[in-house]
């Protein structure tokens, strides 16, 4: 077993608040990526599930057991630092062996232990070198199996791919994956790098400033991002994010600002403001009479600004207003900069979110039309 327990954890320092009022829970055999900018709390998260920081207040549980005074030695947690803190003056061999030799395990069960853990990393035909004598992926695996050879109930890893060139580490990436799918370990997992996140993780927690912003798999927070901030953090490039005005003419919801229109969905509210979500491969050049003629829909008309050529496909940046739009688009050679373009967007791309708050919008799931009717109530659009 390998549950962790957050309920509401907060550290600060010098009256700053590094992580607020966290809670979270970690199932068994979940990878938990901690994902977030430099500065937004995660590791000193991360530390303090691994005890080698103390929380302002709030509570650490293990299997149910609460573990926030308990010191890092008797948790049965594993780390995994991004410099890999190995020992330089000791063999591969001896570097895996050293959790077990401090825990008082005999000899032949140590040799036995780091065997298994070596053939199973691959790196058995290193197990005489010292860690200079190593790469740097090869050094990131005998981190691993340090980690490995004391069957931890969880482990936690702190950025450790950052160090691999980008070759290695995708390399690297793959073999994490295995590893937790051969394992069925708990897995969590610090990084700022989305790519690791998306292509790692059952589950991603999205931090800002020490605050939760969202908790789901990669595909959930990737499709409905809970906020503005998550929205504009993940994607390559990012959602296209303007402010807009939401009205209702006809009994049809709409959203409006310079050089887009969207007509969205049959229903009644107040105007007020939001802000409008896309993602760039959500967005389709098209011919000016096609987007005159969709019946509902996000139609956005510029000026192609800047085209980046990726090889299959185009990321072409057009100006819209005083803004700048991106759409990810097959590369056939059709758009040239300086050009008008017309983008169009289908109604289930698009995404709004309160303009104060930042958090996402949608139609309560109680709002339905009246009986015999197709309109909305006004207040049906609401935060979730």
């Amino acid at each position: 077993m390998g549950t962790i327990q957050i309920d509401n954890l907060s550290r600060e320092f010098a009256k700053t608040a590094a992580v607020d009022s966290v809670t979270l829970t970690v199932d068994d055999g979940d990878f938990l990526v901690l994902l977030g900018p430099s500065g937004c709390g995660k590791t000193t998260l991360l530390r303090m599930i691994a005890g080698l920081l103390e929380p302002t207040s709030g509570r650490l549980l293990l299997d149910g057991r609460d573990i926030t005074a308990e010191p890092s030695k008797k948790r049965d947690l594993a780390m995994v630092f991004q410099s890999y803190a190995l020992y330089p003056h000791l063999s591969v061999a001896r570097n895996l062996g050293f959790p077990l030799r401090v825990a008082g395990v005999d000899k032949a069960a140590i040799r036995e232990r780091v065997s298994e853990v070596a053939r199973m990393l691959e790196i058995d035909h290193l197990l005489q070198r010292k860690p200079k004598e190593l790469s740097g992926g090869q050094r990131q695996r005998v981190a691993v199996g340090r980690a490995l050879v004391r069957n931890p109930r969880a482990f936690l890893m702190d950025e450790p791919l950052s160090n691999l060139d980008a070759k290695l580490r995708t390399a690297t990436r793959h073999e994490l994956t295995s590893l937790h799918r051969r394992l069925g370990a708990t897995f969590v997992y610090v990084t700022h790098d989305q790519v690791e996140a998306m292509t790692m993780a059952t589950k991603i927690a999205v931090l800002n400033k020490g605050r939760l912003e969202q908790v789901g798999t990669p595909e959930e927070v990737y499709d409905r991002p809970a906020s503005v901030f998550v929205a504009g953090f993940l994607g390559s490039p990012a959602m296209n994010l303007r402010n807009v005005d939401v009205t209702a003419t006809s009994g049809m919801v709409r959203l409006g600002a310079v050089g887009l229109d969207a007509v969205l969905w049959e229903g009644d509210v107040a105007p007020f403001e939001a802000v409008l979500g896309v993602r760039p491969e959500h967005l389709t050049p098209v011919a000016p009479a096609a987007a005159v003629t969709a019946a509902t829909g996000l139609t956005i008309t510029g000026t192609v600004d800047i085209i980046e050529n990726l090889g299959s496909e185009e990321i072409v940046y057009v100006r819209v207003g005083e803004d700048r739009v991106a759409a990810r688009v097959p590369r056939t050679g059709a758009v040239a900069a300086g050009s008008e373009i017309v983008l169009r967007a289908a109604v289930e791309h698009v995404h709004l979110f309160d303009a104060v708050t930042g958090r996402r919008l949608e139609w309560r799931a109680d709002a339905a039309p009246a009986q015999g009717g197709t309109a909305l109530p006004a207040d049906a659009l609401a935060t979730v």
